[in-house]
């Protein structure tokens, strides 16, 4: 049933390839990051024949989460018009451009999220039951979806009135620096914890998310246009990366 959807969402991501080489613009690919999710929950949920109330609740918080991350990200590449900087520039510097981003971005980033969608595929096709674990799970999950909606509304109403060169370093910004990944990190832990009841495998999905994030996909890229600003050196010395600090005052 797994290769299933494995070819379903790799009919996906080939027609989102085709459609992004018509729309000379890559970075649909990160719009489609939340719906990939969604896809897989839908089609295992099916497969499987889910139906006991943790794993429907479960696929609710998976449907909430992935409308919530590809809504803001669609919003945001709305109001920005054009390709994303970073795929404007692999457009000029990739030798066999096409052939490259069809591998590297498309099949790459389904890979990845095959992997992230552990819990999924783990909780749709056995029941974890409902007891402790599960509610905490379920909880911490959604206190993670609540915790990074928060900080991205208030990181946009921020850019809505800032001055030039003016950083965000309030409200939960001001524990950490990223609480918005903070917030998916802890999404996944939620959602690993409750999947680690059928196996310890769903670790792996908290695992590799939190290393994306904070290594890969997420601090780096984000804090690689500050590195000149001073105000941001400032705030990046004295306030974490995504854990946030309570204490700093």
């Amino acid at each position: 049933m797994i290769l299933t959807i494995v070819i379903g969402l790799g009919i996906s991501y080939t027609l989102l390839f085709l459609l992004s080489v018509a729309l000379k613009d890559n970075s649909i690919a990160d719009v489609f990051w939340g719906m990939g999710f969604l896809q897989v929950a839908i089609h295992s949920f099916i497969l499987y024949r889910g139906k006991d109330l943790s794993q429907v609740l479960f696929n609710i918080l998976i449907m909430l989460w992935s409308l919530r991350i590809s809504l803001y990200i669609l919003t945001k590449k709305l109001s920005r018009r054009g390709e994303d900087p970073r795929y404007a520039k692999w457009r000029k510097e990739w030798k066999y451009f096409y052939l490259r981003s069809f591998f590297q971005v498309y099949l790459f980033q389904g890979f990845l999220l095959m992997v992230v969608a552990t819990p999924i595929f783990l909780i749709n096709s056995s029941d974890p039951g409902w007891g402790a674990v599960t509610i905490l799970g379920l909880s911490i999950g959604i206190f993670g979806l609540v915790f990074e909606t928060v900080a991205d509304l208030q990181l946009k109403n921020f850019v809505k009135t800032k001055i030039k060169g003016q950083i965000m370093t309030k409200g939960l910004w001001r524990y950490s620096r990223h609480p918005n990944y903070f917030g998916e990190s802890l999404f996944w832990l939620g959602a690993s914890l409750v999947a680690a009841q059928v196996s310890i495998v769903a670790w792996i999905s908290w695992i590799l998310i939190t290393l994306l994030l904070r290594f890969v996909s997420g601090v780096p890229l984000a804090e690689e246009r500050y590195k000149e600003n001073k105000s941001f050196q400032e705030y990046k010395r004295k306030t974490p990366p995504m854990f946030p600090n309570p204490f700093i005052r």
